[in-house]
């Protein structure tokens, strides 16, 4: 299993890497301006940083520094991720943590004024592996206004009615008019909330590690309890698609 978290904050442009500071998160608690690494979760497994003059982001934690601040090149430039997504993915060997340390995140952007950066990570409690099975995907609506910068969850309307039963979510894609990620918020059953980049364009390619099993399952549900969809968006979107990929298990 993992969950994703963010890091958001606007930062003054130079020469020196700026702190960027966690965004709240009911999973993870804070720690400073980082995510206090937690028990169940202690691994590294992903990490997606975007921003409109972004140039490079860091990693910094108490584990990380025995080797030195972890310095990371591969960075979406823009209002949008990139077309291919660019990230580092380390979900089949996940990078360990120490438990309970602060994990924190730096960045440096070339704006002549202050912008924001968004860093995305995965928390794992392992290596993940792909699943297979009989697949079928399908379209969900909503409405919901988002609340820029913040993580806003949104109660979805299928398309069509789910047979009885149990279903596993083994992917997932989600678009609305600024979003950059998109995390499902499941009800009654773990806590922990799986993350897949947001779509802001129709054309745009999501990795195939998010989608038909590529990282396992991400959660189950009953067909009577459809669970919801946090974005995180750049503006206040009024309308939002997801796509699951299901699998049903029971």
């Amino acid at each position: 299993m993992y969950h994703t978290a963010c890091f958001t904050s606007s930062i003054a442009n130079g020469s020196v890497l700026l702190q960027v500071t966690q965004l709240a998160d009911p999973i993870i608690a804070p720690a400073n301006l980082g995510f206090l690494v937690k028990q169940e979760i202690p691994n590294l497994g992903m990490v997606c940083g975007v921003g409109t003059n972004l140039t490079r982001i860091q990693l910094s934690s108490g584990s990380i520094r025995k080797l030195f601040p972890w310095d990371m090149d591969s960075v979406n430039v823009g209002t949008v991720l990139e077309n291919p997504v660019r990230y580092l993915d380390f979900m089949s060997a996940p990078i360990p943590l120490d438990i309970t340390e602060e994990l924190d995140a730096f960045a440096l952007q070339s704006n002549a004024g202050a912008q924001n950066e968004y860093i995305f990570v995965n928390f794992t409690d392992g290596p993940v592996k792909p699943v297979s099975g009989r697949m079928q995907t399908m379209h969900a609506v909503g409405s919901t206004t988002l609340v820029a910068n913040k993580w806003t969850a949104v109660s979805l309307t299928l398309d069509n009615g789910l047979d009885g039963g149990l279903y596993s979510i083994v992917g997932m894609s989600a678009f609305s008019a600024g979003a950059l990620f998109a995390r499902i918020l499941p009800r009654g059953t773990t806590a922990f909330r799986p993350g897949v980049p947001a779509a802001q364009a129709r054309d745009q390619s999501i990795p195939h590690p998010w989608r038909y099993g590529g990282w396992g399952e991400l959660m189950r549900f009953p067909n009577t309890a459809v669970p919801q969809v946090e974005f995180l968006s750049v503006s206040a979107d009024t309308a939002e698609e997801v796509y699951f990929d299901l699998i049903k298990v029971g």
